[in-house]
């Protein structure tokens, strides 16, 4: 009862008759066409995609210029099916044409800005009706896993960078405070702070936990290295980061309470996010058209990997349409056992920087190195770096019990998956470092900042 009262009539009203935002409504919007059928659900999505490439032609100097260039009409796309004849834009297009890619006459704007994971941060405009439809899909998206507004939530995050003026401080932890959250930053978790953090979480006994997938994993080993017990909630949303089947279950096992895996991006807020089936991660496709496209911007076959392309269907301020994001994911169009109608993501295979290159021109997705290294409990934390096709650096934090046994092993695993035309060398190192936005990088490949960075 309480908790229905906090967010119906407290945070409601807040968000209502004190900001003016139709976040609420909105929300109550989704919740029902969740439930329409997948095919009312496309000719709701159509409509939208129509409305939007009308207006960006009409009133986006950009859209209206690269489009009457290749003698294109709006009107020539019914459905999302028909995307692939438009061109992508991606970071590069937004920075240089970030002002012609504004609505004329001119909507009232929020600059918004990505945290700059892949080294360069972006910086790009959206409405404020946008914003209010984006909160509402995440609700809906987070109220899945038990952490809708007004639940007790401890979140591990990217915390606050530099030293931001008093009034901003105070104003964040007031909405934090009305909100219900205790914030931990992801920066401060280190082997020295896990006693700090597991005091954190159990004196707010929070309902859901809400973290970056890297930081609550480390902190997980942490905590059962030690045999700490944490407070259990009801459940765990994890997200920014790919989340490996490993990881999984170890947070699982040491917070005893199931995670729930979100997905989302500064552009969009959230993406997709798992229902209690765990099936996948249901799309907003309300608000959003998302393909899994080839190199070459074309759709691929159900069950492939592919580029991640998305289209934001309310941001008229600014439209984003076909930005490809950098993500990698598997294409799927099942539906969930839950009974919505909203289309599955089958899997999120994580950036596209995370695939390396090799001189015989093979290309190794990032995501091997983890499944290998998993098998080794000795390693806490480990990084890829590739500086260059014919040469690989494996960064490795190890516990006391790592041995020279394990480091040969280790390294004739990793030339099987490498080939013998690439440079292999393995570093011991004392720790590595997070991105500015809190996160922890896998597999960084130059000439990304990150990477250039390192090797310097």
């Amino acid at each position: 009862m309480f908790d229905f009262i906090y967010r119906h009539i407290l945070i409601r009203g807040f968000e209502t008759a004190v900001k003016r935002r139709k976040t609420f409504a909105y929300w109550r919007d989704l919740e029902r066409s969740q439930w329409l059928s997948g095919d009312e659900l496309r000719d709701m999505q159509s409509g939208s995609l129509q409305k939007l490439l009308s207006h960006a032609a009409s009133n986006c100097t950009y859209y209206r210029d690269a489009w009457r260039g290749m003698g294109f009409d709006p009107r020539d796309i019914r459905t999302p099916a028909n995307l692939h004849h438009l061109p992508i834009i991606d970071r590069d297009t937004i920075r240089s044409n970030r002002l012609m890619m504004r609505a004329e006459p001119a909507l009232p704007l929020l600059r918004k800005a990505t945290g700059g994971s892949s080294g360069v941060p972006l910086e790009f405009d959206l409405d404020h009706d946008s914003l209010d439809r984006r909160y509402a899909a995440w609700h809906r998206g987070y109220d899945w896993a038990g952490a809708g507004p007004g639940t007790r939530q401890w979140h591990l995050w990217g915390g606050t960078v530099g030293n931001p003026p008093r009034a901003k401080r105070a104003k964040d932890l007031l909405y934090q405070r009305l909100y219900r959250r205790s914030m931990a930053s992801s920066f401060g978790l280190s082997a020295a702070t896990v006693e700090k953090y597991l005091e954190s979480l159990n004196r707010c006994r929070p309902q859901a936990i809400v973290a970056y997938t890297n930081p609550l994993y480390d902190f997980a080993l942490a905590l059962e290295e030690r045999g700490l017990i944490p407070f259990s909630p009801r459940s765990i949303l994890v997200g920014a980061e790919k989340l490996h089947g490993f990881q999984r279950e170890v947070i699982e096992r040491v917070f005893r309470a199931p995670v729930f895996e979100t997905y989302g991006s500064r552009e969009f807020m959230l993406i997709g996010s798992e229902c209690d089936r765990h099936s996948g991660l249901h799309l907003t496709m309300e608000d959003l058209v998302v393909e899994i496209v080839d190199d070459a911007g074309r759709p691929v076959a159900e069950g492939e990997e592919g580029n991640v392309v998305v289209t934001d269907l309310t941001n008229y301020g600014m439209p984003f349409i076909r930005y490809q994001n950098g993500d990698r994911a598997v294409a799927g169009a099942e539906t969930c056992p839950c009974g919505r109608g909203l289309p599955l993501l089958k899997k999120i295979v994580g950036r596209q920087l995370d695939m390396l290159d090799t001189p015989d021109g093979r290309r190794i997705p990032g995501e091997v190195f983890p499944h290998l290294i998993k098998d080794y409990r000795a390693i806490r934390r480990f990084q890829v770096v590739q500086f260059d096709p014919a040469a690989i650096q494996l960064r490795l934090v190890v516990g006391t019990d790592w041995n020279e046994s394990m480091w040969h092993e280790l390294e004739r695993n990793l030339v099987q998956i490498v080939g013998p035309d690439v440079r292999l060398e393995m570093a011991l190192v004392d720790d590595i470092p997070l991105t500015a936005a809190g996160k922890r990088r896998v597999v960084v490949r130059h000439p990304s900042p990150d990477a250039t960075q390192k090797k310097d």
